[in-house]
């Protein structure tokens, strides 16, 4: 008499083995839990205006570089604009992301997201200061961008050109970037330096991975207790922004308008603070000579900080 069967397996769960890419679908998911709550008043899932995203941590590149936000490289790769937003970043994020971390390691795919999504928000920073667009940006793309790309450079090491891992990652890939330019072509504003940023940052930072290295038990704690360290500075640094300067979450243009209001009203010392805070924003672009000329003919001569 032959030998019962084996009982069938079960399918292993696709984000076993994957508990950073777990962390990070669910602080995704919290962030925009709070930014559903903050914009509640104005209707469900409603976007969120400029200030709202800016007070989050959005990152606007006249602030990166004028003020010196740097924190928002970090912060902006957990906001979303919208539903469809989160939702094509965290099913791209699902999909890449536990084959990179079962194949290199939870202390290896940790600060690969934050090196990429961070990345990829300088490149954006530097493309909208060259070009002079002075709008907030936000989402996981490019950090997920990273995370592609490094699946993608880890499957070639693997199994080649035609493996089915870099074929995969490969038309990802190439959806994110059709999507990107098609979507601009179409009056949308996808940023698609964040993408080229975290894709090339994340395919970089893969192919210094040496193939079978891992790290022991304590240097994955120490590696990942580092990654915590660095995205809860980050966030504290936004809050402390927002709670010590009134205009943090402000953009060039409500800067300009608040300066001008207080002119009106003869206010001189909020037109000074207003012109000063004007000015740090506009060290990319020519100088507010007119706004300048106003707050020093009404309130007197006004120093550059």
């Amino acid at each position: 008499m032959s030998p019962p069967p084996p009982p069938p397996q079960r399918p292993r769960p696709w984000l076993e083995g994957a508990p950073v890419t777990r962390l990070l679908l669910a602080l995704n998911a919290a962030v925009y839990v709070v930014e559903i709550a903050d914009s509640a008043h104005r209707g469900l899932f409603s976007p969120l205006t400029m200030r709202q995203l800016l007070e989050l941590g959005a990152s606007y590149a006249p602030a990166t570089i004028g003020e010196s936000r740097w924190e928002t490289l970090v912060t902006a790769c957990f906001l979303h604009g919208g539903p469809t937003h989160i939702a094509f970043n965290m099913l791209a994020l699902w999909q890449a992301g536990p084959l990179v971390e079962r194949a290199v390691g939870s202390a290896r795919m940790a600060p690969m997201y934050l090196a990429a999504g961070a990345s990829g928000n300088l490149l954006s920073v530097a493309y909208r200061w060259v070009t002079r667009l002075a709008i907030p940006s936000v989402g996981a793309s490019g950090a997920i961008s990273g995370v592609i790309a490094a699946a993608l450079v880890v499957g070639w090491r693997v199994q080649g050109w035609r493996g089915p891992l870099t074929q995969a990652m490969a038309r990802w890939l190439g959806l994110i970037v059709v999507f990107g330019i098609m979507s601009n072509l179409s009056g949308a504003s996808i940023d698609n330096a964040a993408h080229l940023g975290g894709a090339v940052a994340g395919a970089i930072i893969a192919s210094t991975w040496r193939r079978g290295a891992r790290r022991s038990p304590r240097m994955e704690r120490a590696v990942l207790g580092g990654c915590g360290v660095v995205l809860a500075a980050c966030i504290g640094l936004v809050a402390w922004r927002d709670r010590t300067d009134p205009f943090a979450s402000m953009t060039l243009h409500e800067r300009t308008d608040f300066t001008i209001q207080a002119l009106q009203i003869g206010r001189c010392h909020d037109a000074q603070e207003g012109l000063a805070a004007v000015e740090r924003l506009r060290a990319w672009a020519a100088p507010v000579t007119s706004l300048r000329t106003q707050v020093e003919g009404m309130c007197g001569h006004v120093g550059v900080e």
